[in-house]
């Protein structure tokens, strides 16, 4: 899960950041938006395993994107090719595969492999909670941060601490276990910190603020695997509320940890590593978990987080004019997580988490190099 919020905590900060630098984002941006909100869904059906609509999911964005480019043919052409190539090379690879059945299972497997058992007695981790069951979920987030422009030297800057309060509701539990939930974003504020620029306490502030009251529903196996969710925008959103959306989305998707097939006992260990891409950029996720404590329906783990990606450029929907090349992306961290197999989310976490950014920048046709480190202190607390 934390890796989840520690991407939201990197763009969305990134974002605020450099949205000065960007006009604000039109209709042809929010058109050009909606085609990479149908491809990230694409991407994220296709990374739980769901072949067959993934592949129905990057063609509806091919298709959204060929008209964009037909209606808007002088739009950042180099950005709506590269988006092109991207959906047209999945396409072309799902496409090739046997067509058949889709498996939660199988893709479950591929994502969670068990490391050591850890001892006896051993349990089988699995999620058993009741339609109607609801939890509300407190998310904290501060962080400290440096960053350096081109040769100006690096400049500490302070963020103000960020907190999001999300409700769940459990709609329907399947034969098989499948988990079907409501989930609504019920508030967001920024805490006031004299210490902080005030335009991007501005700016955080008005972004949580349109999201209050978003809803959408999302499925997870069992095991806390998500395979869908589906979270759309306020009506009239502006794109930088519309990324921030996307984070969200992210995070709410691994408001939990994956668990092994596997019984597993205290000292168990299981790796889960599963790629994925948020707004343009593809990043390799691993996180391992350590059970500690396991007594009846309640687990206590320890996680170490590692993020990598490689080269790459992105292009960040709430500032489609600014092209960033990705030149490093490092993460790595630590946490402890608890839950409730009666609940689908944790009861209680905490981590702490280092990033390592660079990127290079086209501004108005010259290179701006950027580096950043990000310390995050997350928690989650379950009301």
């Amino acid at each position: 899960m934390f890796g989840s919020m520690k991407r939201f905590c990197i763009l969305f900060t990134v974002a605020l950041l450099l949205a000065p630098w960007t006009a604000q984002a039109e209709e042809i941006e929010d058109q050009y938006l909606r085609v990479i909100n149908l491809a990230d869904q694409a991407d994220t059906l296709k990374t739980t395993g769901r072949t067959e609509a993934a592949l129905a999911k990057y063609k509806e964005a091919q298709r959204a994107l060929l008209t964009f480019q037909k209606t808007y043919p002088r739009w950042n052409m180099n950005v709506v090719s590269y988006r092109l190539n991207d959906l047209s090379q999945n396409v072309n690879a799902l496409s090739a595969k046997t067509a058949g059945p889709e498996s939660a299972t199988s893709a479950s497997d591929a994502q969670v492999k068990l490391l050591e058992a850890g001892a006896e007695p051993r349990k089988v981790l699995r999620l058993k909670p009741k339609p109607g069951d609801q939890q509300t979920l407190v998310l904290t987030i501060k962080t400290g941060m440096s960053m350096k422009l081109g040769d100006i030297p690096d400049q500490k800057m302070k963020l103000p601490a960020m907190e999001m309060t999300i409700n769940t509701t459990v709609k329907e539990v399947s034969s098989d276990g499948d988990i079907t939930y409501e989930v609504k974003f019920l508030d967001g504020s920024v805490a006031e910190d004299a210490e902080v620029m005030p335009q991007i306490s501005e700016g955080m502030k008005a972004s949580l603020a349109n999201l209050k009251g978003t809803s959408g529903t999302a499925k997870m196996s069992s095991r806390g695997v998500g395979k869908e969710l589906d979270i759309k925008a306020p009506e009239g959103a502006d794109a930088q509320t519309k990324q921030a959306l996307e984070q969200v989305k992210q995070s709410v998707a691994s408001l939990g940890a994956p668990f092994p097939v596997e019984a597993v006992g205290i000292g168990a260990k299981w790796e889960a590593k599963i790629p994925f891409q948020s707004q343009g950029m593809k990043i390799d996720q691993t996180v391992v978990y350590e059970l500690t404590a396991l007594e009846g329906e309640s687990i206590t783990a320890k996680s170490t987080i590692t993020q990598t990606a490689a080269n790459q450029k992105i292009q960040s929907p709430a500032m489609p004019a600014l092209k960033l090349d990705l030149t490093k992306m490092e993460g790595h961290g630590t946490g402890e997580i608890t839950l409730e197999l009666s609940k689908i989310i944790a009861t209680d976490a905490a981590a702490e988490i280092h990033s390592d950014l660079s990127m290079a920048m086209d501004t108005g046709g010259q290179k701006q190099t950027m580096a950043m480190k990000l310390d995050s202190n997350i928690t989650v607390k379950s009301k």
